[in-house]
């Protein structure tokens, strides 16, 4: 067994609410049950402790759970394409691609033809593959669910 910790304590661990932990993530059949109860502080109620490893496995699994499918990298890789177009040619709507263009801009090579900037391929079906996943962040830092 790793450390004993509240939700509470574990939330702020990691960077989620109480609230999100207690209310969502808890009631779930699979999360891990307490262990034990810490002793009882004056007249308030006793908090259920768990085990920190239990609760860290569970959450790697959960993100693992929700990370987007690997897309495989097409035919003529070093091309450059519009965001468009790779997303035509992986099969996706051109929103799920264009969503990311700032992190494109960041990560994959680019060029600017007159009004239109092309994207070399391979490096945009790296930078989607690199997602974290269903409700993360790619910049912690401006995650507005998350506590401070």
């Amino acid at each position: 067994m790793g450390d004993m910790l509240t939700l509470e304590e574990w939330a702020a661990r990691h960077g989620y609410g109480p609230d999100t932990v207690r209310n969502q993530w808890s009631v779930r059949d699979d999360f891990p049950t307490h262990k034990r109860h810490r002793p009882r502080v004056g007249s308030g109620a006793r908090s259920e402790e768990y085990d920190a490893d239990e609760l860290d496995t569970w959450l790697t699994h959960w993100h693992q759970h929700r990370r987007p499918t690997p897309h495989s990298v097409p035919e003529h890789p070093d091309e450059y394409r519009t965001l468009g177009a790779i997303a035509r040619l992986l099969g996706l709507d051109g929103k799920t691609v264009t969503q990311y263009r700032a992190l494109m801009d960041e990560h994959a090579e680019h060029e600017d033809r007159g009004q239109r900037r092309y994207y070399r391929t391979r490096d945009v079906v790296t930078a989607l593959n690199a997602r974290p996943g269903h409700g993360r962040t790619t910049d912690p830092d401006t995650d507005r669910r998350r506590k401070p």
